[in-house]
């Protein structure tokens, strides 16, 4: 007697087989590469001062900032010496991060531009933030003096010491240069900036035009003591070529630590639904392909706990099994660095593990076999 398609793959070993490698390609797509503690892509250069960052690499301050004249209207700047290695990506290449406010201070390369980010308060949708766009900031493989200061007539950014962009309306808080400092990474999220970075300055107050453009010629010359005799709050000129610390020339102020493996400082743990939600295609792409990645779950399962037909406590068990996985998978991401732990793909994934399982009960596909193999059989036997 001839048996059906559907009716063999009813068969138990079968589908154990088809489970289970259900299961480990779920598993492959969730965890690759597998790096719970992958190494720290953070080198010293050779033959010159400073630090090369290649895709997974991080820098942060020993301890927290804390500007002295914090609370003063002197403003703020800040000083960069680097050398992208790309401009076709947009990365994270610095931040100020405080607990309250884990991106209250950014600076990103987009493509060839430099955004620069003051967060007001911390939100999911980035709401109360303020942007600053500067065009034509970086070039692969050339280097680039970016000064960015900020007093109560507003914020100029300097590019090889010539003002490039200016508005004022975006004002930089002082309170936006405190708490940790990262360089290489967003705070939050795996997101890795890769070039050359030659030395940091951090001043608590404006600097002049013609204070930025001496100090572009100090940085060109390697001589960094005349930025020093501008007392900035900070001073990294990356002149050790070893270890696992750059020294901060200023003494009161904290060294920056090269950690041996990588992590995302204040990566969310299960981030809340209405967190993670963004209106773009990108979100709604996400939530179409988790719900869909879970159906062969849902529906696999289902025939297998099933005795014959699947029955309602067949698919329950298959439903509470696809929302158990879920969660694993984002609990066990929360501790890799590359991946994200939210609670909008365990809701997804439990849908689609349902969506699966309904389809199996609802013996569709069953009927739908059914006539594939008829037909089938109709052209074999007019052959």
């Amino acid at each position: 007697m001839r048996l059906s398609v559907f009716q063999t793959i009813r068969e138990k070993r079968v589908l154990a087989l088809i489970c289970f490698g259900i299961l480990s390609v779920m598993i492959v797509a969730a965890f690759w590469p597998f790096e719970f503690h992958p190494s720290n892509h953070v080198t010293w250069l050779s033959g010159e001062n400073g630090l090369r960052f290649n895709a997974g690499g991080i820098v942060l301050s020993s301890r927290d900032f804390e500007l002295p004249d914090s609370q003063s209207a002197a403003g703020v700047s800040l000083e960069l010496w680097l050398e992208p290695s790309q401009e076709k990506y947009s990365t994270a290449l610095l931040s100020f991060s405080s607990h309250d406010n884990p991106e209250q201070f950014r600076l990103r390369q987009s493509h060839d531009f430099l955004l620069v980010i003051q967060e007001l308060f911390a939100t999911s949708r980035h709401t109360a933030a303020r942007w600053l766009w500067v065009p034509h900031a970086f070039q692969a493989h050339k280097r680039r003096f970016i000064a960015i200061s900020s007093g109560a007539q507003g914020t100029t950014v300097y590019l090889d010491g010539i003002p490039a962009e200016s508005s004022s309306t975006f004002r930089i808080r002082a309170k936006g240069f405190s708490g940790q400092f990262i360089v290489g990474t967003s705070p939050v999220v795996y997101d890795t900036w890769r070039g050359k970075l030659f030395g940091v300055a951090v001043f608590g107050r404006e600097l002049m035009a013609t204070q930025v453009a001496e100090h572009y010629q100090a940085w060109l010359s390697g001589r960094t003591e005349l930025i020093n005799s501008d007392r900035p709050a900070a001073l990294y000129t990356f002149g050790e070529r070893s270890g696992t610390v750059a020294h901060n020339q200023v003494i009161s102020g904290p060294d920056l630590a090269i950690p041996a493996s990588f992590r995302v400082p204040c990566k969310p743990f299960l981030k809340s639904p209405w967190r993670e939600f963004y209106p773009n295609q990108a979100y709604v792409r996400d939530v179409v392909i988790n719900i869909a990645g879970f159906v062969p779950l849902g529906f696999f399962f289902c025939l297998l706990f099933s005795s014959s037909e699947a029955s309602r406590r067949s698919v329950i068990a298959t439903i509470i099994l696809g929302a158990v996985f879920s969660v694993t998978i984002e609990i066990l991401q929360g501790f890799i660095p590359m991946r994200d732990s939210g609670t909008t793909d365990i809701i997804t994934n439990t849908l689609g593990t349902a969506l699966g399982a309904m389809l199996c009960r609802s013996g569709a596909v069953e009927v739908l076999l059914g006539k594939i193999e008829s037909r089938a059989s109709l052209k074999a036997g007019h052959h």
